[in-house]
C-alpha cells in the first residue's frame, strides 16, 4: 500500500498542472491586414530592396544584385495587381 503514496501524488500534482496550464491551441488572432496595409508594407520593402540595389551596384556584387532586382521585380508585380484591385 505504501508504494501507491507517491504514485497518487504524482497523478495530483500532475492534474493540477494540466488544469493550471494553458491550453496549447490558444493563439491570438491578429485581424487581416487591409489593402491599404499591404500596399504600405510592399512599398517599405521596395524602398528597402531598391536601397540595398544602389549598395550592390556600388560595390560591384553582380551575383547578389540579381537576386534583388528578381525581388524587386516579383514585389512590383505583387504591387501592381494589388493596386489594381483596389482601384476596381
Amino acid at each position: 500500500m505504501s508504494h501507491r503514496i507517491p504514485l497518487l501524488a504524482l497523478g495530483i500534482f500532475f492534474a493540477i498542472m494540466v488544469a493550471a496550464a494553458p491550453p496549447a491551441t490558444a493563439t491570438t488572432t491578429k485581424p487581416p491586414l487591409t489593402p491599404a496595409q499591404r500596399i504600405a508594407r510592399i512599398h517599405s520593402r521596395l524602398d528597402h530592396l531598391e536601397h540595398r540595389e544602389t549598395i550592390l551596384r556600388s560595390k560591384g556584387k553582380t551575383q547578389r544584385l540579381a537576386k534583388v532586382e528578381a525581388r524587386i521585380a516579383i514585389l512590383q508585380r505583387r504591387l501592381a495587381k494589388l493596386q489594381a484591385r483596389v482601384s476596381q
